[in-house]
């Protein structure tokens, strides 16, 4: 019996995708606005310091492989690709309380983040050993992922006393909101294990993680509103995978 070949194959099962904000700055820009008795209120731009945030989501992930062994003795060297359609969606807000800015007595921002993984893909080197039908390998290489992070912002000044018509006078909220689809590069590390079931038809099952690196996501207030960010995002993947493989040629 031997590994060596080309093989087509299905992957189905569990994934978890991991967001992580680095602290950072937000810019609140200047706004107006028209309080009590018609007047015109002025906030001036202000910058304020964002904290990390750390979120994630468990959902599904399924696509397909393709590869080729080549087997020497008990050892099993391979290259293997796949792509995978990924679900999920992962979100987090945080509130920041600014301090007066001029004319305001204090303000408030909130920052609701998300991620929303839609695909992955890799090209992958496996080594296994063979014992009878079972294979147990190691395989690492490279992979791709596509995420939207996005991020909505609310900002609310309540106006300075001390103004004509301005006593307690809460501005807006105002609300914008931001988005990126991006196509990240990363790195994959895992382990599987394979069983023949005949001379054509293997199952297994496989853990990887992927790490897609830090990425410098500049949101800007793409819709009305005055808050914007350059802020970095950590993403990385961990999949647990049921796989199916066909192998061409029938040589199992």
């Amino acid at each position: 019996m031997s590994w060596s070949g080309v093989y087509v194959g299905v992957n189905a099962g569990w994934n978890s995708s991991n967001s992580e904000v680095a602290p950072a700055v937000a810019t609140v820009d200047q706004i107006s606005d028209i309080g009590a008795g018609g007047t015109v209120f002025f906030v001036p731009s202000a910058t304020f310091a964002t904290r990390r945030m750390e979120f994630s989501d468990q959902s599904w992930k399924a696509g397909g492989e393709v590869g080729i062994n080549r087997q020497m003795g008990h050892v099993v060297f391979g290259l293997e690709g796949d792509m995978d359609a990924v679900g999920g969606h992962s979100a987090q807000a945080s509130r920041y309380a600014l301090e007066g800015i001029d004319r305001t007595t204090s303000s408030t921002v909130i920052i609701d983040r998300h991620a929303d993984p839609n695909w992955t893909a890799s090209a992958r080197l496996r080594i296994g050993w063979a014992t009878g039908p079972v294979l147990l390998y190691g395989t690492g290489g490279v992979g791709i992922a596509e995420v939207r992070q996005s991020a909505s912002y609310s900002y609310a000044p309540t106006l300075n006393n001390g103004l004509p018509n301005g006593a307690g006078i809460s501005l807006g909220s105002f609300v914008n909101g931001a988005s990126a689809n991006n196509t990240l590069p990363g790195w994959i590390l895992g382990v599987g294990v394979e069983t023949a079931i005949n001379r054509q038809v293997s199952i297994g099952a496989e853990y990887l993680h992927s790490d897609f690196g830090t990425t410098a996501f500049g949101f800007a207030a793409l819709s009305a509103g005055p808050t914007h960010e350059n802020v970095p995002i950590h993403f990385a993947n961990d999949a647990l995978l049921a796989k199916v493989n066909l192998k061409l040629g029938g040589l199992f």
